[in-house]
């Protein structure tokens, strides 16, 4: 395809009650007539957001699609005030105007698109509910269909550790401070960022609030799966935690649909570690001239399942320096999508699947045993292994001596958390889909959590992670239901592990562990108690593996390609994030922290943008209740005749019965105080 030249204007988009909405349109040189596609979030276009995310509207536009980055009412340049995420249903009603208006434009083909990562991925499946006339595809990346469990507050009924008060929680405080920028034309932007500053709320205090699945959390998004009518291409991540939605989009979705799954985590498939990346926009492109310009471009007639398999075996994918783009239809191309561009990759491969799982996929069980084994028959009872909870498992880099020194005399690693193994495999073993456990557990607490691992042991012993769940189990009846657990009771828990791809090699061995936390990914539950499992005839305690048997291809390889070099009008530094660990002996406390920053240079060349984040979270095993959690989040504006500085910090403090919070923002203009508020809260406690 021939590449364009791109123009890039701010425009303002009218919505129904007249509040306008800030863009950047990103247009291709041409007198055609031709598509475009809005990336919708509340991430501020003008800095932050453009500085990671530029790159594909210019990838785009070049292409002969135009894209436009828009801001969410009351962020960035746009007018109003931002009073939640996903303010309902303002925020989808605006999203719908955006659509409309852009079609009507003369330099549109009257087709819209919606694409874009996580909350702009949201918007986008948002947005297709409600079903503006002109809306033809959508690309969401790494998108959810559930907030409460699938997102970043409340995992398995529990809430999310760090990440409660961490760079997304805290940032958007800060973020929201941020004053809009004079230089498009509104004489009125200190009278808004003003407002904003007084009526704005910390979107984590709801979150905190909303211990309970319900219409809050179910009302912007929810299981709406009928009402997206728009052919719709999904990318997802077997690291990514929204890894299990783009599953479920897929399988519920009845439209012309695409699902490309990599190995990637949260982060641009063409730059992500773990690899393989791969020129992610090519495949956006494609779909985008498929359903908006009616090009045949081939997209349409693939399989309609492109994922990653994970082999695991530890060969990493060679490291290419200097990696000039192959030719896209040359099997060179592939192979350099294939092996993947990074030496921190997966090992695996890429394969064209109808479904996932395939139609050809067994459930295959394995049963805990009394030797701490796993089998595919069940054993006779035996006595239930134990094991206590330690609040700060999973603390990364926290060493078996230090598990040991809050175990007293306990001295056998295997019982600090419980583990069973199979035999080492006598073929390969290949999973694709959901795991899926059965616990028949007793605590003496009345509240405790399951968390739940899934492993390949490699034949010199050592473990690689391959996915796990987690479960609170006062949330065992449903996640807006939450009931105490009876102490000493045997409960059965069933319940999902994250969705995986992996191949178990032979000689290998599989592993399950359970324990009672996943510290710092979740806070901690209040009550000191210990695990129990039951396993044996009476209580089939078990996993469920969807297990693909070995079977010819059924269709070519997939071609894929490696990642073009990315083109930007920013100038953007991130820095490596930090992540560090200790544990105090003496009081047997852990601490886990994590630090990151970024700068943003400005295309006017004369703003810069910095953020800078912080967090800390401790708890005592003595006392788990008494977990604690501080996050601070400044942010800086500077430019001719204007400097901003905003600051946000919070701590909590929890209790046996409530969550404490303090929240601080704090505002400085050119040097001088301008704004400062705290908020005080006292959260009740709803048995987490």
């Amino acid at each position: 395809m021939t590449q364009l030249d791109v123009g890039v204007t701010h425009i303002m988009i009218p919505t129904r009650d007249g509040t306008r909405l800030a863009a950047d349109l990103y247009r291709p040189v041409t007198d055609d007539a031709v598509p475009v596609v809005v990336e919708y979030t509340p991430y501020r276009k003008d800095d932050l957001r453009g500085a990671t995310r530029d790159f594909g509207h210019l990838y785009l536009a070049a292409r002969g699609i135009a894209s436009v980055q828009l801001d969410v009412r009351g962020t960035g340049g746009s007018e109003g005030v931002v009073l939640d995420e996903y303010q309902y249903p303002q925020e989808q009603e605006d999203g719908y105007d955006a659509v409309e208006w852009l079609a009507r434009q003369p330099w549109c083909n009257g087709k819209v698109g919606m694409w874009g990562t996580s909350y702009a991925g949201f918007t986008a499946l948002q947005v297709a509910q409600l079903g503006p006339p002109s809306l033809g595809a959508i690309a969401p990346i790494y998108a959810t269909d559930d907030r409460y469990t699938d997102d970043m507050h409340f995992r398995g009924g529990a809430l999310n550790g760090w990440s409660v008060i961490g760079p997304y929680a805290l940032g958007m405080v800060s973020r929201n401070a941020m004053p809009p920028y004079p230089d498009h034309g509104d004489a009125q932007w200190r009278d808004l960022w003003n407002r904003r500053l007084r009526e704005n709320v910390p979107w984590l205090i709801r979150w905190l609030e909303e211990q309970m699945d319900g219409p809050y959390w179910q009302t912007t998004l929810g299981r709406r799966y009928d009402r997206v009518r728009v052919p719709t291409l999904i990318i997802g991540g077997w690291a990514d935690f929204y890894v299990n939605a783009a599953l479920r989009w897929f399988a519920h979705l009845r439209v012309p649909k695409k699902l490309i799954m990599g190995p990637w985590p949260h982060s641009p498939p063409d730059a992500a570690t773990p690899g393989a990346q791969i020129d992610f926009l090519h495949e956006i492109a494609r779909w985008f001239a498929q359903f908006l310009k009616g090009q045949a471009t081939g997209i349409a007639d693939e399989p309609p399942v492109t994922v990653y398999i994970r082999t695991g075996r530890g060969t990493p994918a060679p490291v290419v320096d200097d990696l000039e783009p192959a030719p896209r239809d040359t099997d060179a191309g592939r192979a350099c999508a294939q092996a993947g561009t990074s030496g921190e990759a997966l090992s695996g491969y890429w394969r064209f699947e109808e479904m996932v799982p395939p139609p050809t996929t067994v459930e295959q069980a394995w049963y805990f045993g009394a030797k701490r084994d796993l089998e595919t028959s069940q054993s006779a009872d035996a006595p239930a292994a134990e094991c206590p909870y330690i609040p700060f498992e999973g603390l990364p880099g926290l060493s078996p001596a230090d598990r040991r020194k809050r175990c007293g005399e306990r001295t056998d690693d295997e019982r600090l958390a419980l583990t069973y193994t199979t035999k080492p495999l006598a073929d390969d073993v290949e999973m694709l889909g959901v795991p899926r456990v059965t616990l028949f557990a007793s605590v003496t607490a009345q509240v405790a959590f399951f968390a739940v691992g899934l492993c390949d042991v490699a034949p010199d012993g050592s473990p690689m992670p391959v996915c796990k769940g987690f479960l609170n189990g006062t949330r065992r009846n449903g996640m807006d239901d939450a009931v105490p657990l009876s102490p000493g009771e045997i409960t059965e828990l069933t319940f999902d592990l994250d969705a995986a791809s992996w191949v178990f090699a032979k000689g290998h061995r599989i592993r399950v562990t359970v324990s009672g936390a996943d510290f710092p990914e979740v806070w901690p539950s209040p009550q000191p108690t210990s695990i129990r499992v039951h396993s044996g005839l009476s209580h089939p305690s078990s996993i469920m593996l969807p297990v693909v048997p070995a079977a010819a291809a059924r269709f070519p390889p997939p071609v894929l390609f490696s990642p073009e070099p990315r083109r930007s009008r920013f100038q953007y530094e991130l820095e490596k994030p930090a992540v560090s660990s200790a544990y105090d002996r003496e009081s047997g406390t852990a601490t886990a922290r994590q630090h990151l920053g970024e700068t943003v240079r400005c295309p006017d060349g004369a703003t810069v943008v910095t953020s800078e984040h912080r967090t800390t979270m401790t708890v005592s095993a003595s006392d788990p209740s008494a977990a604690r959690a501080a996050g601070w989040d400044r942010k800086t504006v500077s430019r001719p005749g204007l400097e901003v500085e905003c600051i946000a910090s919070a701590a909590i403090q929890s209790t046996a019965h409530e969550f404490h919070l303090t929240l601080d923002l704090s505002v400085v203009l050119n040097g001088s105080p301008h704004w400062q508020r705290r908020w005080n809260r006292a959260i009740p406690r709803r048995l987490l």
